[in-house]
């Protein structure tokens, strides 16, 4: 096979993110399989890949005005291209690989940021050889959202999860915590997570990411419930396996995701899971999950309450870590070079 050419693009647009993990993941699987790949950056940069070896070669620029938008520059000896976040090749004639994350965009966005957004995406989209789908509810948003052309193919290539999430022996803590990852906004369902606490009056609500908590979030929250609430920033992956280890479950409440990594994390360190009725966190979590059926926050509470009973506990532990052995980005990448083989 040539060379393959990444995007990096993505490390410019965010500090952290489940885009960022994903390609930091593929980048360390070319260097294990001694793969040669030219990893494109355009500088400044807001995080920097590592891992990277003798058989990267990482080609920084000068970033250009609304360089997101553009075109990204080929070294000459590419034959594969994919880009990190829904940009095209300077050059049409190399084969395109373009992973479908998510369709969020499409569902919870309105405006300008919407359809500028939507245009870069959808070409993208629509140019590439090849489509990586994260899971198969992407598949179905795809097919739905935007269509296949013909001659183009469709992967589902699962994501696959660290192997910095395990049990471990640890002590209880202080105080009993239900465990909330990430961005807390719309459909993520924070406000939910509020509300359902009311509810489970022995237990804190410990968020991880997702930026400072802001007093609008918090806004009409009895005080009682506020002062459960701990923020504790964004944190190291062995600091989070702890986390997830001495927590009571995971409250996973979004309305919608493309795959939803936090639910294998939690589920490979032994930690349950409560989700709402979703379609891409069903998939990823197969019968290890406790689902509530409707965004209603006695419920909510209800299965949380039902997931820290010893006997509930111990069937979805060993079930989360039943199904949580099926993935690995060693996995998910070994099927991505298979992709890039095709079109090389």
């Amino acid at each position: 096979m040539g060379e393959i050419c990444i995007d990096g693009i993505i490390f410019s647009l965010q500090q952290r993110g489940g885009i960022s993990v994903y390609f930091h993941q593929l980048l360390h699987c070319l260097q294990l399989q001694r793969e040669r790949a030219t990893l494109t950056l355009e500088i400044p940069t807001r995080q920097q890949p590592t891992g990277l070896g003798p058989s990267t070669t990482v080609l920084g620029r000068a970033a250009r005005f609304l360089e997101r938008y553009r075109a990204c520059r080929l070294p000459q000896a590419a034959s594969v291209f994919h880009s990190s976040y829904y940009r095209l090749p300077s050059d049409p004639g190399v084969p395109t690989v373009v992973t479908v994350h998510d369709f969020i965009y499409e569902r919870y966005s309105s405006g300008p940021r919407r359809w500028v957004h939507l245009r870069q995406k959808h070409a993208a989209i629509r140019a590439a050889q090849s489509l990586i789908c994260i899971s198969e509810s992407t598949r179905q948003d795809l097919l739905h959202w935007v269509g296949v052309r013909s001659g183009q193919t469709v992967h589902v290539i699962h994501n696959g999860v660290a192997d910095s999430f395990f049990p471990i022996e640890t002590s209880p803590a202080p105080r009993p915590y239900v465990l909330f990852i990430g961005e807390r906004g719309g459909y993520k369902n924070f406000r939910l997570a509020l509300q359902a606490m009311a509810f489970l009056p022995g237990l804190e609500l410990h968020c991880v990411g997702g930026g400072a908590l802001r007093s609008a979030e918090l806004a009409g929250v009895d005080a009682g419930i506020r002062n459960r609430v701990r923020h504790l920033g964004f944190v190291s992956d062995q600091a989070l396996n702890e986390l997830y280890n001495r927590a009571l479950c995971l409250a996973y409440l979004s309305s919608y995701e493309g795959f939803g990594i936090p639910v294998v994390e939690a589920m490979r360190a032994g930690c349950p899971v409560v989700s709402m009725d979703c379609a891409a966190v069903k998939e990823v979590g197969a019968q290890a999950l406790t689902i509530v059926a409707e965004p209603d926050p006695r419920r909510v509470a209800d299965a949380i309450a039902h997931a820290a009973t010893s006997t509930a506990r111990s069937s979805l532990v060993s079930q989360g870590l039943a199904v949580a052995s099926g993935y690995s980005w060693a996995h998910t990448h070994s099927q991505t070079l298979d992709v890039y083989r095709s079109l090389a």
